[in-house]
């Protein structure tokens, strides 16, 4: 009889330190990871279950006496940054639906009016400075010599 109590409280041991690996918090750990606590409970039954026992009290006592914080050894890890979400510029909700009601695209289209409108400007004051028909720039300066 003495013998069956004692399986049962070994086995209940095992059971009980398995399901609290599995709820455990990151910071419960003791700094190893959750597999190798249930491999070292699953191999080594009574000295894994009570290692986990008091590495995982020990740790939820710090952090229950830093109100929170855990302190000590092994160390907790900084918080990862929190950076704000990239907003692509498809994805805004402002963004303009039209081209006409995008202020870029405007100030492009005024830009290209504008220099559209001086190309026509210089290219009929060179047609009007321009001397008799077929008479090329190039060729005043040029003598020719027929011959």
């Amino acid at each position: 009889m003495f013998k069956l109590v004692f399986f049962l409280l070994y086995l209940a041991l095992v059971v009980y330190a398995l399901v609290d690996v599995i709820q455990a918090d990151e910071e419960d750990l003791g700094g190893i990871q959750k597999g190798f606590w249930i491999i070292a409970i699953v191999f080594l039954p009574l000295a894994g279950s009570i290692a986990w026992i008091v590495v995982s009290n020990g740790a939820r006592r710090r952090r229950a006496s830093s109100g929170g914080q855990v302190t000590g050894f092994p160390a907790s890890q900084p918080a990862p940054a929190q950076y704000s979400r990239r907003v692509r510029s498809w994805e805004q909700e402002d963004a303009p639906v039209a081209p006409e009601d995008d202020p870029e695209f405007i100030w492009l289209m005024e830009q290209a009016k504008r220099k559209r409108e001086r190309e026509a400007r210089e290219g009929a004051g060179r047609t009007e400075d321009a001397g008799p028909e077929g008479y090329d720039e190039r060729q005043r300066g040029e003598g020719h010599a027929e011959g």
